[in-house]
């Protein structure tokens, strides 16, 4: 089941108030139209009526695709800073919900399930992406940590992040992303032939096993320290 509320969201340039529909679970297999719509960068956006400003709000979107083997939670990317606590709300959720604390047919359907954890809208789409073409997350990083000690100039900075953004054949587009504004800053082409360097590789096998260690599957699982969150006041 696709479930959201009506909330009012602020225009993060002129303060606007604008009604949008914000989702808490997205059924992938029931709502093609809302899994095109998070591929799409169309899901939980708007255009301020006011001053024109394009924003979108940040997810926390459980999502689930059957046929894919996918159940993830999707986060705000301001929730990595803590990504050990919400790894382990994430682990909670899935077993109330299709493990151990679940009836015998959720029970079922939790082991076709791959449980996953991401943060702000490129690395949710990205996973989406991911699952769709059949691809292995763990690989995907994996051949990102090998175009990062074999391309020159990579816009290393707070905040930018490198994706999976596309697909054709043998040609897997990659972006620079600006994950606070969804902006690509530099877009290139990796071929196929890396991504099955590096799947199943002897030689990745100690950095494979670092990035799957849990449901955050990232490589800044391997560079984020990982802080408490703050109580509840």
């Amino acid at each position: 089941m696709s479930l959201f509320t009506v909330e009012q969201a602020p225009c993060p340039n002129c303060g606007t108030i604008a009604e949008m529909e914000i989702f808490s679970s997205v059924n992938g297999d029931r709502r093609v139209d809302l899994t095109e719509a998070i591929l799409t960068g169309t899901i939980q956006s708007h255009t301020c009526k006011k001053c024109e400003t394009a924003f979108r709000v940040e997810p926390s979107i459980n999502y689930l695709s059957v046929g894919e083997g996918l159940w993830m939670m999707a986060r705000p990317l301001s929730a990595m800073a803590h990504w050990k606590e919400e790894e382990e709300a994430a682990n909670t959720a899935f077993e109330d919900a299709y493990g151990s604390g679940a009836p015998d047919a959720a029970k079922e359907i939790g082991e076709l399930l791959t449980v996953r954890l991401s943060f702000g809208w490129p690395a949710f789409r990205e996973k989406v992406l991911i699952a769709q073409h059949g691809l292995r997350d763990v690989s995907v990083e994996l051949m990102k940590l090998a175009i990062l000690r074999n391309r020159p100039a990579n816009p290393l900075a707070p905040g930018v992040e490198l994706r999976l953004v596309n697909l054709h054949g043998d040609q897997l587009e990659m972006a620079w992303i600006d994950a606070i504004s969804n902006t690509p800053l530099d877009l290139f082409t990796a071929q196929r032939s890396l991504y099955d360097e590096v799947d199943g590789g002897e030689a990745w096998a100690k950095l494979a096993a670092e990035l799957s260690a849990g449901s955050f599957v990232d490589i800044q699982r391997l560079t984020i320290v990982p802080k408490p969150m703050e109580p509840a006041r």
